[in-house]
């Protein structure tokens, strides 16, 4: 797969597609992890599912991590919110 570096860190970053249609960066290299079992990590698949569980080394699934969970400066891409009534 095509990767390219994040605009804001610099790190190597690759680009999934959701199965909502949308674009979402993730670390390029995949990890290992269980499904479910309490894991509160968020985990991208090929497929574009994006599923909650644990990194584990000898977890069942392979994903990818989020670049947004990684990235030092992940809140310059976050979209501000307005205060209610402001349509700005």
């Amino acid at each position: 797969m095509k990767t390219t570096n994040c605009r804001a860190c610099g790190a190597e970053i690759m680009f999934l597609k959701t199965v909502r249609g949308k674009t979402i960066p993730v670390n390029p290299e995949p990890v290992t992890f269980a499904e479910g079992e309490g894991g509160k990590e968020k985990f991208v698949l090929l497929t574009g599912e994006v599923v909650n569980g644990r990194t584990d080394p000898d977890g069942a699934y392979e994903g990818y991590v989020s670049h947004f969970a990684t990235c030092p400066e992940a809140d310059s891409f976050r979209k501000r919110r307005g205060k209610k009534g402001d349509r700005g």
